[in-house]
């Protein structure tokens, strides 16, 4: 994108990465509708530096937050669609091939015999994701005892 491209989001709804509308030298593509529609208390008009910080903040506190689950879930959730990227044998862990939303895929991963779910960016490497998981397990661990 360029400088002249602006992005619209409604200040009422949570913000997943994907802006309302975008703007090019100040007008929707589509509509021809103009900046100006967009500056009330319903929207925030954003410059693409703004958006990209708001998107990465978005990515940042979405990210990685692991829940426990079921091998029924797990297996249901590889039956849906062809896996993205999918780890064979015992390490057990793939990327759903449909993103949430931008970069971002569901990860399930089955890990000393349990089965977890988070989200991540698509290109997160695996030792990361497996890091942040035993990081959540041990956590867990230490509520228990």
């Amino acid at each position: 994108m360029s400088a002249n491209t602006e992005y619209v989001i409604k200040k009422d709804m949570d913000f997943h990465g994907i802006p309302y509308t975008t703007l090019f030298c100040g007008f929707e593509l589509l509509t021809g509708k103009p900046r100006s529609i967009y500056k009330t208390d319903e929207y925030e008009v954003l410059s693409e530096a703004e958006f990209n910080k708001k998107v990465e903040a978005f990515c940042v506190a979405f990210c990685g937050n692991w829940k426990e689950t079921t091998e029924q879930r797990y297996n249901d959730m590889l039956d849906i669609l062809p896996p993205l990227k999918w780890e064979l044998g015992t390490r057990g862990g793939f990327f759903i091939s449909e993103a949430y939303t931008l970069d971002i895929h569901p990860f399930h991963q089955k890990y000393n015999g349990r089965f977890y779910e988070a989200y991540f960016r698509i290109n997160t490497p695996r030792d990361e994701i497996l890091q942040s998981l035993a990081k959540f397990v041990k956590a867990q661990e230490k509520e228990v005892a």
